[in-house]
């Protein structure tokens, strides 16, 4: 089965948006941290909203771009 676009742009959306939300609750956590983490939780937090909207508007080239820069996210925190 040939994973798609429009299916695997979603799932990293939620793969990234999941990895945005364990970061807030580190920054709630560890306040101490914030600083240096906030700047890149604003880069994720941005990049998750353009591909959402890239995908909102089926938008091929812009799904691809949004999806190539959420792949470049590890899993490790």
């Amino acid at each position: 089965m040939t994973d798609t676009l429009a299916d695997a742009l979603p799932r990293e959306i939620r793969r990234v948006s999941a990895k945005l939300y364990r970061w807030r609750d580190i920054i709630k956590a560890k306040p101490d941290m914030a600083q240096g983490v906030t700047f890149s939780f604003n880069i994720m937090q941005f990049t998750i909203s353009e591909a959402t909207r890239a995908n909102a508007t089926g938008n091929l080239f812009e799904m691809m771009a949004a999806l190539e820069t959420l792949q470049g996210y590890s899993n490790d925190d």
